[in-house]
């Protein structure tokens, strides 16, 4: 397993891309949105979320201060299988939102 950190700038947008591993990222600072197969998830401080293996995601930070993130994914386990692959998506690497994910809520 791997582990990092990473930090969106305010305005930053990472281009769309997708690849055989899993991540799963935890929200320490900051707001945003990533896009996932075309469907929006906000996320803010605290919060947890996957991108499944061969999704198209982005990330965006749409404050005004630094977004960082704690992710932990398994692409040292999927690069030993010599499996792990990565494409861009072309076209200036943002994808259409579709749809806007809805969390569940419990009363």
């Amino acid at each position: 397993m791997s582990c990092y950190a990473q930090l969106l700038r305010p305005g930053e947008h990472t281009a769309a891309h997708r690849h055989t591993s899993s991540t799963v990222y935890y929200v320490l600072e900051g707001s945003g949105h990533s896009v996932m197969d075309g469907v929006r998830f906000d996320w803010a401080e605290g919060d947890f979320f996957m991108i499944p293996p061969w999704t198209w995601h982005e990330h965006a930070n749409d404050a005004d201060e630094d977004a960082i993130f704690f992710a932990i994914g398994d692409k040292p386990i999927v690069d030993a299988f010599r499996m792990y692959r990565e494409e861009a998506l072309a076209d200036g690497g943002r994808q259409d939102v579709t749809s806007t994910f809805e969390p569940l809520t419990f009363e």
